[in-house]
C-alpha cells in the first residue's frame, strides 16, 4: 500500500505504533517494523546508557525503519 506516509517513512503499511511509555520496548518496536509499520521505541524515562542499549537491540532485531520517542 503506497501513501505519502509510507513513502516518506520507508514503510509498507501506514501504521505507526504509539509511544506507550513502559510498553514500547525494543522487542515491540522491532516487531512492528518487521511487520511493515513504523515501530516506536519509547525512551522517556531511560538513562543515556539504557537508550543506547535499547536502540542497539532494535537495530539487531530489524533492518526496517523505526522511531525513537
Amino acid at each position: 500500500m503506497k501513501t505519502k506516509i509510507t513513502e516518506l517513512l520507508g514503510i509498507k503499511y501506514p501504521i505507526i505504533q504509539g509511544g506507550m511509555a513502559w510498553t514500547s520496548d525494543a522487542n515491540l518496536a522491532a516487531a512492528v517494523s518487521n511487520a511493515g509499520g513504523l515501530g516506536v521505541l519509547h525512551i522517556g524515562f531511560k538513562t543515556e546508557e539504557e537508550i543506547e542499549r535499547d536502540v542497539a537491540k532494535v537495530r539487531s532485531l530489524t533492518d526496517e525503519p523505526f522511531a525513537v520517542l
